[in-house]
């Protein structure tokens, strides 16, 4: 790499860093990724995979777009090799899918796909996803520019959980908001309940009262505020192999 190509990888990574870092939305996150990572590394489809609540990987993001069945799908960790990538949080590099496929074997990978590279995602101390791309190139990638997608990773991981942790911010405000506001219906309620009584207006005070349990009952039913769950990974840990 020459010193020019070198000092326009480096505006490329800083330009990456500045857009994924100041999205606070997750798509908006995941979005700028693919489209800043593109001009980086030559690639013909990428897609970034993330684990939900329950330890499933999830299609979160694609570039192309993905159709709509593929980006509702679950799967679980230990039937694909994102799933791999995920459990023993170690990129892989598969340079020519077709050299890799034994004969007769059904196709797992698009049609026109050679190459993949998958790198996790790892976040406060665990892989919350994986980013990948694949070529229609075989042995699309070299040293280098494998190198600079591992370097990407830390920074839209990073990304990730700011996005996740404003949002739970946000909910927490939403549900304090909610709470205060049915706080003050019911102290109202008490108050002109009261005031029923002492006038003795007791058809007033019926609906009053009938009011006030309606929303205790709708406060009991609320489930209590539980902070973001961890994704349990399974004890064991796969080995990462080539073949």
């Amino acid at each position: 790499m020459t010193r020019r190509e070198g000092e326009q990888v480096d505006a490329l990574l800083f330009r990456l860093a500045r857009q994924v870092t100041a999205r606070q939305d997750l798509d908006d996150v995941l979005t700028e990724t693919l489209r800043c990572v593109r001009p980086l590394l030559p690639f013909g489809g990428g897609s970034i995979q993330l684990l939900d609540d329950d330890g499933w990987i999830r299609m979160a993001a694609s570039d192309p777009a993905a159709p709509v069945h593929v980006m509702e799908q679950r799967v679980p960790l230990g039937a694909s090799v994102a799933g791999r990538v995920i459990l023993t949080e170690q990129p892989v590099y598969i340079p020519d899918l077709e050299a890799r496929q034994a004969p007769g074997q059904t196709k797992r990978v698009s049609v026109g796909v050679r190459s993949y590279f998958a790198v996790p995602l790892v976040a406060d101390g665990r892989a919350v996803g994986v980013l990948q791309i694949d070529s229609p190139v075989p042995d699309a990638w070299g040293e280098e520019e494998r190198a600079l997608f591992l370097t990407v990773a830390p920074i839209v991981a990073a990304a990730i959980q700011s996005a996740r942790a404003y949002a739970r911010a946000a909910a927490a405000r939403a549900r304090a908001d909610a709470a205060e506001a049915r706080l003050l219906a019911a102290r109202n309620l008490v108050a002109a309940a009261r005031q029923c009584s002492r006038d003795g207006a007791q058809r007033d005070l019926d609906r009053h009262l009938d009011r006030l349990h309606r929303l205790l009952d709708a406060l009991a039913e609320q489930p209590p505020y539980d902070a973001e769950r961890l994704v349990t990974l399974p004890e064991q840990r796969v080995t990462a192999n080539s073949g």
